[in-house]
């Protein structure tokens, strides 16, 4: 029996959530490991494992078991957690998200072919929210409705960008963070406005006139592009959130009047 549209959006949130957990747990474990100056060999004999299974927890596989997980932690003197944090976006919220992801759907020029919840190769159960691609540009789009970590989403991001390359040789991949345009991611973007155009080059106008407009237009690279929580493109405001006056020519990110 096939399942809800919002039950498969909540288990592909906690799916995303387990992964970026599990990304972070390798990269603390590894930095207390090798203070302790402990190999990944001597940890997995302490705990009568393979090694290969300490190297998949430390690059973020979250297949690895929680009691695998705090067996190592106690080998290199560390205390393994589990918590369940205040402050993520309930389960109904997530039909904001849908609706965001079915405006991106409707939006887009026919060229485009689109994938919801396309698999990214590699370790675990990844996806993205949608591929889209039109034979010569492939558009991982993650569309998230309310941002705190930035630095784990890029991380995530172009982590899973960089493994569609390895299997999309024939295509340009590039990162599209799609978020709507609340007072928090605001205040964010104002405030880190180097640190989001490091991150996220290409023109958010270029963007969306890509994924609506015709062929001729090609995608312009790694973009975080602003919507309404109805999924309306706001193609006047830039990668820092900044207004777009009307008759700005935009280049490469940056607004020159």
């Amino acid at each position: 029996m096939p399942r809800p549209a919002l039950s498969r959006t909540v288990i592909h949130e906690a799916d995303r959530q387990l992964r970026r957990t599990a990304l972070r747990f390798g990269e603390e474990f590894r930095a207390l490991r090798l203070r302790a100056r402990v190999t990944q060999a001597a940890v997995a004999r302490m705990i009568g494992v393979d090694r290969s299974v300490i190297c998949r927890m430390e690059v973020g596989d979250p297949s690895v078991g929680d009691a695998i997980r705090a067996r190592a932690a106690v080998a290199i003197g560390a205390e393994f957690r589990l918590a369940v944090d205040p402050g993520a976006t309930p389960a109904f919220h997530d039909a904001a998200q849908a609706r965001i992801v079915e405006a991106l759907l409707a939006a887009r020029h026919p060229r485009w072919s689109a994938t919801v919840e396309a698999p990214i190769p590699g370790p675990g159960r990844r996806s993205g929210d949608v591929l889209f691609d039109d034979g010569f540009d492939a558009v991982l789009t993650e569309v998230e409705m309310r941002v705190d970590r930035w630095e784990e989403v890029v991380r995530e991001g172009h982590a899973k960008r960089e493994a569609l390359r390895a299997v999309l040789p024939t295509r340009c991949v590039w990162f599209a963070l799609v978020v709507p345009d609340t007072r928090h991611h605001r205040a964010i973007l104002a405030a880190h406005p180097e640190m989001i155009r490091s991150a996220f080059p290409a023109d958010p106008v270029l963007a969306a006139a890509a994924l609506t407009g015709p062929a001729l237009l090609r995608w312009p690279g790694d973009a975080l592009i602003l919507v309404t929580r109805r999924g309306a493109l706001l193609p006047k405001r830039d990668a820092a959130g900044a207004a777009v006056g009307s008759g700005a020519a935009v280049r490469s990110g940056a607004v020159v009047r």
